[in-house]
Formats: structure tokens, sequence, C-alpha cells
């Protein structure tokens, strides 16, 4: 089911620090207290409940220890996940919403791959997608530092060969094939973006990079 709500989608290879920009936005935008749900204004005008959320939650246990393992998701796989995330969301979203506040959740997640971007889209198409933008050098560097992570496998390029060329209907596209899906989404490689969204550089001060999800 399409969920017509605004939320921002803090995206990027593994490592890149979606989930800190993340929190730290809602923390700008809330009392710094350490919660994930807070009040604040969007673009000083009207008060939104904002919520965080990490995907991460939703990766199950077995599917963590086959990536320690150098063993990516299938295409099924990932549409299972990814709808189980999507569903997820829908539920913090309907558990969340308070009073005449309208709900804004931030969801930071990877989403390395084409396919999972395209379902999470149809779900949620009206959702602002934001990539920080990192080198794979950079990205592996910090994956590899973070000994509680389960994800150690290698990006690829975020913005290189990024598509700007218009929009694909979120709405409409359908899923691809497996034929075409598996071929060009099995692998560890960061996906190029072939719709709108925001670039920030995963280079800059966390702070900085906060204060512009905002």
């Amino acid at each position: 089911m399409t969920t017509r709500i605004m939320m921002f989608v803090v995206f990027g290879r593994p490592g890149a620090g979606k989930s800190t920009v993340s929190q730290a936005a809602v923390q700008l935008l809330g009392d710094g207290d350490g919660s994930n749900v807070c009040i604040g204004k969007l673009n000083n005008v009207d008060e939104f409940l904002y919520i965080y959320l990490d995907l991460d939650v939703c990766v199950p246990q077995w599917m963590k220890d086959n990536f320690a393992k150098g063993m990516y998701p299938t295409l099924a796989e990932r549409f299972e996940f990814i709808s189980t995330a999507c569903d997820y969301v829908s539920d913090k979203i309907s558990i969340n919403q308070s009073g005449n506040k309208p709900l804004v959740p931030i969801i930071s997640f990877s989403f390395v791959n084409t396919d999972m971007r395209v379902e999470f889209r149809k779900r949620f198409p009206h959702s602002e997608w934001i990539l920080v933008d990192t080198s794979k050098d950079l990205a592996e560097e910090r994956i590899l530092s973070r000994e509680d992570h389960f994800y150690k496998g290698s990006g690829g390029s975020s913005t290189d060969d990024t598509k700007t060329d218009g929009e694909d209907d979120p709405t409409t596209k359908t899923t691809e094939s497996s034929d075409t899906a598996d071929v060009d989404n099995s692998e560890w490689e960061f996906k190029p973006v072939d719709y709108p969204h925001v670039i920030l550089d995963g280079n800059d001060e966390v702070a900085t990079n906060a204060q512009k999800v905002v």
C-alpha cells in the first residue's frame, strides 16, 4: 500500500555516515536528549513530529551472518527484506502519528541496490532522497573500523555515474525481471542513482550535513 507522507531518506554506501548524520539531524531539531523522536520546525515555519528510523534493525540475523561470510542476498531475499522494512516504517508511522502535528520520518539505510530503491519509492513516493557521498576507500575504511557492524562488503561508486536526466515514476515502475535485476544488482557495488536527490559531501563535518538534512 502506498503511503502519502513526506519523509527524508538518507542513503549511501555502507560507511558513508548515514546513521550519524540522520541522528544528528534529529538532535538538531529536538532538544538534544538523545531521543529518536522530536518536535521541530521545517524551514522554521510549521511544527512537525520527526522520527529517526534506521532500517538496519530490519536486517535478519541470517542475512547478517551471510554478509559476514561474503554472501550477498539474492534478488528474492532483497525483495522480502525491503517489503518487511517498508512494513516496519508504516507501522512506526502509525504508532507515532500524534495530534495535529504532521509526522516526518528520517530514514537511514544504504539502499545499495536499484531494486530495493524501486520498491521503497513505490511504497513511499513522496520521500526526498539525500545521498551522503563518500569515496569507496573512505567508506570501506570506516566500515572495517566498526567491530560491531555486520556489513564488511565492498562499496562502489555513488555519484560517478549518477543519472539526472528525469525521474522514473515510483508508483508505476514495475519490478525488474530476475534476468536483468540479478545481473545488475547481485554485486556489492553501490548502484548509480537515476532519480532526483540531494547530495551531501561525506567528508564534511557531521553537524554541517545534519543541518542540510533539516
